[in-house]
């Protein structure tokens, strides 16, 4: 019927009408989706020029302090003379981390400084990067700073709430005669009151970074909880004088624990010496899992994991550790208080493989309920290499554990301390391929000068094939009623 109008003709008709009610700035929804970074939000409308020449930290700090809750970096390279100062409520985005950068532009005969500065003032929450780059300047960085360490990527050092970085890069920072690294984040522990609550790092690259190459993660003064480190990739400085942890998180003391931590999913490559890969201290509640950590090059008592003073209702699962130097002092996963007394309390390590190291894994000095189990251990026969050690600990179950070509399958010990003891330790159904060597004992005893006297020790049920020539099942002090394989 003439006249007549279809409903996919009423609905063409509709939108016309919409489009000429809006005119011609009507946006599409892609456009109204990157409609933050074309007003206010885009810091070229600041004066930011991006060109690597120009000097653009007065026009970035414009555009933080004016510029919105969104503010859009688009490709370029954003050369800074000093630090920038950021605000909570902000999230910062960029066209990708190798395409917008921000660029560490001081001079060799200039102090270094942060990137990234926050001190002193309450809390930083609510703050997001996202896709951006993050150059620093590691042969400008040759000058000493009264104000302690600085030269890091971002410096942070107050209450922090809520932050998130996400795909982002870190590189070339710290080292020098002002340490420096990829990041420092938390409260300084002189300050009271300022917390630490919800941070996730996730998807980023820290490379050639001096002293900190990765992360330092600290509690200060009050409890912190809900830390998220996430498929991140790290390796060392090429030609660095201090190199200390890639991840490092600090509670401040029994008092002021941070809770809740997960560092999982991480790539660590280390073609050059670091202390630590993953270090926690004074932490509750965390998880540390599908994390792989390779060795090209190590430093005398490094370690792949460390779990230290106060450290809690953890687990370490499915980790996979590996070197390639034959004569490493390396460890892989150890547990150690570097105070006695001291407690680290209900942890689990398991399902982990731990390759080429000289001492494998290890729960020591004040460790507590603690259980070994189902890990899978290798290396070289190493003269001093062991592959399970447990001393001055209690309650601790070695069990399902496969060992092979590790000089000692295991050691037990006394400790060194007069307080120290072995208490209630089981070792069973663990299976030793190929470990020993001419005089050495699969399970070694560690006898202080003070004597043996452990308690509660049994060894039962561990099957040894292809013991190298010479080798001993356990010293004689585990056929004295306490137990024997």
């Amino acid at each position: 019927m003439a006249g007549k109008l279809t409903g996919l003709s009423r609905r063409r008709i509709g939108l016309a009408a919409l489009s000429v009610a809006l005119g011609a700035g009507a946006l599409t929804v892609g456009q109204r989706l990157l409609r933050p970074r074309l007003g206010q939000g885009d810091v070229r409308a600041f004066g930011a020029k991006g060109d690597g020449v120009h000097d653009d930290r007065a026009a970035l700090q414009q555009a933080i302090d004016f510029g919105g809750d969104d503010l859009w970096f688009g490709s370029g390279q954003y050369r800074l003379t000093g630090p920038l100062r950021p605000r909570s409520g902000q999230i910062w985005r960029g066209a990708g981390p190798s395409r917008s950068v921000l660029v560490y532009g001081g001079m060799a005969t200039q102090v270094p400084f942060n990137l990234l500065h926050c001190s002193g003032i309450d809390e930083l929450k609510d703050f997001s990067l996202r896709d951006l780059g993050f150059w620093g300047g590691r042969s400008q960085q040759v000058r000493f700073s009264p104000q302690g360490q600085e030269g890091f990527a971002l410096h942070l050092r107050c209450g922090l709430r809520a932050v998130s970085i996400r795909n982002c890069h870190f590189q070339h920072f710290g080292d020098g005669h002002s340490g420096g690294g990829g990041m420092i984040l938390g409260p300084r522990p002189e300050i009271e009151d300022q917390g630490l609550e919800n941070l996730r790092i996730e998807d980023c690259v820290f490379a050639d970074n001096g002293n900190v190459p990765g992360l330092y993660i600290a509690a200060g003064r009050a409890p912190g909880a809900g830390i998220t480190i996430m498929n991140n990739s790290f390796t060392g400085a090429v030609g660095s004088t201090k190199v200390q942890n890639c991840i490092y998180i600090l509670g401040g003391g029994g008092q002021s624990l941070i809770r809740h931590v997960a560092i999982s999913g991480n790539r660590f490559e280390f073609e050059t010496p670091v202390d630590v890969g993953i270090e926690l201290n004074w932490v509750d509640s965390f998880t540390i899992s599908a994390n792989t950590l390779h060795f090209q090059a190590t430093m005398p008592g490094s370690s792949g994991i460390l779990i230290r003073d106060g450290c809690a209702n953890g687990t370490i699962v499915g980790n996979v550790i590996t070197s390639d130097r034959a004569d490493n002092d390396l460890r892989g996963i150890l547990v150690l208080n570097f105070r006695h007394p001291g407690t680290m309390t209900n942890l689990v390590i398991a399902d982990n493989v731990v390759s080429g190291v000289n001492g494998a894994i290890g729960a020591d000095r004040g460790s507590t309920g603690v259980v070994i189990a189902n890990n899978r251990i290798s290396g070289s026969n190493a003269p001093t290499s062991v592959g399970v050690r447990v001393v001055d600990a209690s309650g601790v179950q070695v069990s399902g554990n496969m060992i092979s070509a590790m000089a000692h399958a295991m050691t037990l010990g006394m400790g060194d301390h007069p307080a120290s003891g072995l208490r209630n330790i089981m070792v069973e159904r663990n299976h030793f391929d190929h470990c020993g060597g001419d005089g050495q004992a699969l399970i070694a005893a560690l006898v202080p000068s003070s004597g043996w006297v452990a308690t509660g020790l049994l060894v039962r049920d561990n099957i040894a094939v292809d013991s190298v020539a010479g080798t001993r099942h356990a010293d004689s002090i585990f056929f004295a009623g306490i137990g024997q394989p």
